[in-house]
């Protein structure tokens, strides 16, 4: 009689409905809810067997957590399109992101100022990733790029990475060498220039040796007889 009287026993408590199925408890049913101001508005249900679903009653061949079960929510603002994300008001506070600069392989990264505006105009490949990166963010980043001076009359690379740390700049882009010390007090992205370019320039610095000896044994082969005798020798 205990036993008839336990798996007959239904009733509603804190975690949903209590019920038992072939002496199983079964799982209960979980409304999903689109709160609008004050008010809430049931979008779907998810339940341990069947995931998200529209009706509480519908049941599928496999479990599905896309969102796309659901009724579609209604997003602050009283509208149906969803949100791109994190944004700045306009007039709000841009992200101050530090470039180096200094003389250098200006195709990596070249900071140059606008004769007439006075605007500092920056390119090359390091910047080029860094907006391709902000481009595949489904929210837009404002951002104003501030030039750091590097050398004799302004700063080293440290001092600019300390700046990030202190908060002078969010952030910084260009030819910054990942270094253990550095690490401890900033993140870095992972590395997206390749190893063979240290390759190409060992190559280089080899036959720019050998173009030199062959010149200068030119020159002095005819008139100096430390240049003279065997192949071997020479």
């Amino acid at each position: 009689m205990i036993l008839n009287g336990l798996l007959k026993t239904k009733f509603k408590g804190i975690s949903g409905d209590f019920s038992l199925v072939g002496g199983q408890l079964q799982s209960s049913t979980f409304e999903i809810i689109n709160v609008i101001d004050n008010e809430e508005k049931v979008i779907g249900y998810w339940t341990l067997e069947n995931g998200l679903t529209r009706k509480p009653d519908k049941a599928k061949n496999g479990k599905s957590m896309s969102k796309y079960e659901l009724k579609p929510p209604i997003w602050p603002g009283n509208t149906k399109d969803k949100p791109r994300g994190w944004t700045t008001p306009i007039g709000g506070k841009k992200l101050k992101i530090a470039v180096p600069h200094k003389p250098g392989f200006d195709a990596y990264l070249k900071v140059a100022q606008d004769p007439y505006s006075k605007e500092f105009i920056i390119t090359g490949f390091s910047h080029d990733v860094f907006e391709e990166a902000l481009a595949l963010l489904s929210f837009p980043v404002p951002r104003k790029l501030i030039p750091f001076p590097i050398g004799p009359n302004g700063g080293t690379y440290d001092e600019l990475l300390f700046n990030v740390t202190n908060q002078t700049y969010d952030a910084a882009v260009g030819d910054i060498t990942i270094l253990a010390n550095r690490s401890q007090y900033v993140d870095f992205t992972l590395p997206y220039l390749q190893s063979d370019v240290s390759m190409d320039l060992w190559l280089t610095t080899g036959v720019a040796f050998v173009c030199t000896g062959l010149v200068v044994w030119i020159l002095e082969h005819r008139i100096n007889n430390e240049f003279r005798g065997s192949a071997h020798q020479q």
